[in-house]
């Protein structure tokens, strides 16, 4: 996203975060209230937020994505890139990607790093069943 123009807040050197919380400030562009409906009308779900400077939670200059969903659902770097191009598309340029970013949605329906749903609800069962239930 600082690639494509858009402010990131944090620490550069630091990745911008340690926790997959990305906080982006948008008020060049526009209101982040706005800019985060307008993510949301396509396809990408996003908080608005309020930055240490701003005079009031409801004229927020910043926007909060919570990364950590789409990496369990397997994106990678390349992917975030992707995302990036999409993300400034909305904010910066006013396009409409809700078909691109619905298209691309597809390829990331199946949960990573966790056990399988073959796996995981015979464990639970069992699990279960110690406890008597």
């Amino acid at each position: 996203l600082n690639e494509r123009d858009i402010d990131v807040e944090g620490d550069e050197t630091d990745g911008f975060t340690e926790t997959h919380q990305v906080v982006i400030r948008v008020r060049r562009y526009g209101n982040g209230r706005e800019l985060a409906r307008r993510l949301e009308e396509n396809n990408i779900v996003t908080n608005y937020q309020a930055l240490p400077d701003d005079e009031s939670f409801l004229d927020a200059s910043g926007i909060r994505m919570g990364v950590q969903e789409m990496t369990r659902f397997g994106m990678k770097e390349e992917n975030f890139n992707m995302l990036a191009d999409f993300i400034a598309d909305v904010i910066i340029r006013s396009k409409d990607v809700k078909e691109e970013v619905a298209k691309k949605k597809k390829d990331f329906l199946e949960m990573k790093y966790c056990l399988p749903k073959e796996e995981a609800v015979p464990l639970a069962l069992s699990i279960l069943s110690i406890f008597g239930v």
